[in-house]
């Protein structure tokens, strides 16, 4: 029992970790645009990560949008960029500093009920003020 504990628990979780690095690197692969934008929301409070992150959407050639508020989410999202040019990611509202999430998440609620916010006197009515 003592030799196996000294390998058989190492091998175990070895071939655990090369499982998920093939997933992630078929992901990555594979759906690159899907895969980075889903890595950014997981590091969503992360500034110094998600920087990391967009200067590898530069290296793989991926644009970034800015956050809009008529078509950004709480969350990062994909975008089809006009005339098919390939796919990008949309800034996500929540990883904005000193916003928070619930707030942008009412605020994207409230967009696809009620429509695009038209003006900034528009936006500052139709949202909550607590």
């Amino acid at each position: 029992m003592n030799k196996f504990a000294g390998y058989g628990f190492n091998k175990s979780h070895a071939a655990a970790y090369a499982l998920v690095a093939y997933q992630t690197a078929y992901l990555k692969a594979n759906y690159p645009v899907e895969f980075m934008a889903a890595s950014m929301t997981f590091e969503l409070g992360n500034t110094d990560k998600l920087n990391v992150f967009r200067q590898e959407l530069a290296r793989m050639g991926i644009p970034l949008l800015t956050p809009d508020i008529n078509r950004s989410h709480s969350e990062f999202s994909v975008e089809v960029l006009p005339d098919g040019q390939g796919k990008a990611i949309r800034y996500a509202l929540g990883a904005i500093k000193n916003v928070g999430s619930s707030a942008m998440e009412a605020l994207v609620q409230e967009r696809e009920e009620n429509g695009a916010f038209c003006s900034l006197s528009d936006l500052a009515q139709r949202l909550d003020r607590a």
